[in-house]
């Protein structure tokens, strides 16, 4: 497993006070592949050329490098919208047709990486459950985002793990992943359920490693 820092991006412009934003890139071995429209691009769209023997490059920039990647190319969102188009073709969404559905994903789009990078993390990610239970694993570091846009139902999640910094008592986020969420519930699809189990392997990993500040983070980083 491998961290890369998100925001803010270099060490001069780090500070203490400031949440930190990062994502994680996971080896092979920790994740595997649910989205079945997602490999049909890889294997035929990609831009490293590993159609056979793939060795994940594109995942090198993390997560949340990997989901701007996929989610910016136009072969994709034809296929994804296309294979769901009997979820954004009902009354939630509008009744509305695979152009529409492009269109609205790059505006969403648009406005979560502009948030993420200028935003206040504490109102973009909220808790992944409404009402958590015992029987979840540590549910107070699982987070979705929840960025509301004034005309549409924004379906762009991104999941992340909250941790508290013991040193300086802050707040950070580390992306594990995300998905475009047509349905209700997680539990709908399994490439949205998958995510949390990504939440999981990251907060079982800092555990493990009993990663407890931001500095032994960013010694991994750096």
């Amino acid at each position: 497993m491998r961290f890369y820092a998100v925001r803010p991006k270099r060490r001069q412009r780090r500070k203490r006070t400031k949440i930190a934003l990062y994502t994680v890139a996971f080896n092979l071995s920790e994740l595997r592949r649910h989205d079945s429209s997602f490999d049909y691009f890889c294997k035929n769209h990609c831009e490293y050329n590993c159609s056979e023997g793939c060795g994940e490059k594109c995942n090198e920039m993390g997560e949340y490098g990997r989901l701007l990647y996929i989610w910016h190319q136009q072969g994709y969102l034809i296929r994804f919208f296309k294979t769901f188009h009997h979820l954004i073709n009902t009354e939630r969404y509008g009744n509305i047709d695979i152009k529409e559905a492009i269109t609205r994903h790059k505006l969403f789009l648009v406005e979560v990486e502009d948030y993420l990078l200028k935003g206040n993390l504490k109102e973009f990610f909220i808790s992944l459950y409404k009402n958590p239970s015992s029987k979840e694993y540590h549910p107070e570091c699982k987070f979705k985002s929840h960025l509301l846009h004034p005309k549409f139902e924004n379906w762009i999640r991104i999941y992340a793990v909250k941790y508290k910094d013991n040193d300086s008592d802050i707040e950070n986020y580390i992306i594990t992943g995300g998905a475009i969420k047509l349905v209700e519930k997680m539990s709908e699809s399994a490439v949205v359920e998958y995510e949390e189990q990504k939440q999981d392997i990251v907060i079982k990993y800092l555990i493990d490693n009993n990663m407890t500040t931001r500095e032994e983070i960013e010694k991994i980083i750096l």
